[in-house]
């Protein structure tokens, strides 16, 4: 079965795929919340922050493993572009897998510590093979986003929902520990990328076959503004999200205070997940066509997602913020109730954080770069900022907290109305286009570019 591109756009389309997107993250989810109840019983609040130091800081590497290219599989054209542009995605994390397995072996302690990473020291080897599942399962997303196999990436959340947590558990039980909470990890992100790969290029001999060196070079050549920019800003993007400052409470308060920011972490956001990322994946692949040949579609549909996340985003974090006293003791034992404080000043940052993420990748998949970079530089700092100068000024963990939340939420804001203004210079071109021009010629992308807008 050859692969073909999804054409999406169909109001009826794009509610189909999210919903069956929502099935499977749901169940995921669901199942990983279930079971978290069980390992806050087997692992303390100092080991979870330890995990947190770990996913953060492999969140923070994974997405430029592919080095940018798997953010262009989506803009793929034919079979042939698809095929080489995974071919040159699995280099890219083969060799960033490298390279980061060279650095954390030859690092010192002194220097993982400086770089926020401490905690990491005695589990420096387990970077490299989470980078690789990681890398590779965005990878695989990516290909099956493009073919619009939207049921196969809702499997890959059931199988990772519920394969991570149980083995977790398993190896909790056998008294590993840290090693056991974090390879538990690594296991279920390695589910989702081996589901992928089997139904996406193991089941279809002729995708390999498409594949050349003269092939790569000509793919890569034509998106080599990926590797150029989203490589980097990505980086930047992720550890502005928020996954930086498990690094930086780790290092100026405590593991226990990243643990009970964790807990936070899944109590708020991993529901959250379960209609962002939906709505993500989705919205990623009908972007990519929809900004070249109706920009007017792309207008609706953001207008149509942001407002009815922050709905779903309020309907959440709203009750559990009320309820979080009883229930957090209650659910996951009198031990986790210090994390209560830290979840409510979590909140306003998550909210902003789950408004963003289905409509994230919009400034890059316009092609709009540096405008992107420029917004994820300046979150990045000023979050740092505000969380060196909390702890400098002597503010308690929470209260550093509550100051990093408010200024993410503006920074979020800010990047929403920039998107907004973009993409509606972008229709606003595509309307004043010839209606006759040769699709090519009237590409509302590039007759933006050329006014200057």
């Amino acid at each position: 079965m050859i692969l073909r591109p999804r054409i999406l756009g169909s109001a009826s389309g794009f509610v189909r795929d999210v919903s069956v997107m929502m099935v499977g993250t749901t169940i995921g989810q669901a199942a990983s919340v279930a079971l978290a109840p069980v390992l806050t019983r087997l692992f303390t609040a100092e080991e979870f922050g330890v995990l947190g130091v770990y996913t953060a800081a492999l969140a923070i590497l994974g997405v430029t493993a592919a080095l940018g290219l798997d953010l262009a599989i989506p803009l793929a054209v034919s079979e042939f572009e698809l095929a080489n542009l995974l071919a040159g995605a699995a280099v890219a994390v083969v060799l960033t897998t490298a390279a980061v397995g060279v650095v954390a072996w030859l690092l010192p302690a002194s220097v993982l510590a400086d770089l926020w990473l401490g905690p990491l020291d005695a589990y420096r080897y387990l970077l490299p093979l989470g980078l690789a599942c990681l890398g590779g399962y965005y990878v695989m997303v990516a290909a099956a986003t493009w073919a619009g196999q939207f049921k196969d990436i809702a499997r890959t959340r059931i199988t990772q929902g519920v394969g991570g947590p149980l083995s977790q558990i398993v190896l909790g039980v056998s008294g590993t520990g840290i090693q056991g909470l974090t390879i538990g990890f690594i296991i279920g992100q390695c589910s989702g990328f081996f589901l992928l790969l089997s139904r996406i290029v193991i089941a279809r001999p002729e995708l390999p076959a498409a594949i050349s060196v003269r092939g790569m070079r000509e793919v890569v050549g034509h998106f080599i503004h990926f590797p150029l920019f989203a490589s980097w800003t990505r980086v930047i993007d992720m550890a502005g999200s928020g996954t930086v400052l498990y690094l930086l409470f780790s290092t100026y308060y405590s593991p226990a205070v990243a643990g009970f920011m964790f807990l936070g972490e899944r109590i708020i956001m991993r529901p959250l997940l379960m209609v962002s990322t939906s709505l993500l994946q989705v919205f990623a692949g009908e972007t990519g066509r929809s900004a070249r040949l109706d920009p007017a579609t792309l207008r609706r549909r953001f207008w149509q997602v942001v407002p009815g996340q922050l709905l779903v985003a309020l309907a959440w974090i709203v009750p559990v913020n009320a309820l979080a006293y009883w229930a957090i003791p209650t659910l996951f034992g009198e031990a986790w109730a210090a994390a209560v404080p830290y979840l409510h000043a979590l909140s306003p940052g998550y909210l902003a954080i789950a408004v963003l993420h289905p409509v994230s990748p919009t400034l890059q998949l316009l092609r709009r770069q540096l405008l992107a970079a420029g917004w994820q530089i300046t979150r990045l700092v000023l979050l740092v900022a505000a969380a060196m100068v909390s702890h400098g000024s002597g503010l308690t963990a929470v209260e550093a907290l509550w100051v990093c939340s408010v200024v993410q939420t503006a920074a979020c804001i800010g990047m929403l109305a920039t998107m907004a203004i973009c993409i509606h210079r972008l229709a606003k071109a595509a309307e004043t286009a010839a209606p006759d021009a040769d699709p090519v010629d009237a590409d509302p992308m590039r007759a933006l570019r050329q006014s200057g807008n």
